[in-house]
């Protein structure tokens, strides 16, 4: 891993430090970015991926697995559950 200095303003820095995991967040939005710049099929046409938050019961879908596992929930900042392929 490489290391990114962010500046946050006092609100954005109390979001982040509620998270459990705001390096994780910060890169999977980054990916989730990249990915839709270089998509080449509808979404509809892939497999899904699945990601569940308990507390929020919240579930998360991606067609790339690796955007979805252990990512942070959106709505708590907590780690979500990998449920992976789902139909």
């Amino acid at each position: 891993m490489r290391h990114k200095t962010i500046t946050l303003c006092p609100t954005t820095y109390e979001i982040a430090r509620k998270m459990d995991n705001f390096s994780a967040w910060i890169r999977q939005e980054l990916m989730k970015k990249q990915a839709s710049q270089f998509k080449a099929k509808p979404e509809n046409d892939k497999n899904k991926y699945q990601a569940y938050c308990n507390p929020c019961d919240l579930s998360y879908l991606n067609t790339d697995p690796d955007l979805v596992k252990g990512i942070p929930c959106k709505e708590c900042g907590k780690k979500t559950f990998y449920l992976g392929f789902v139909e």
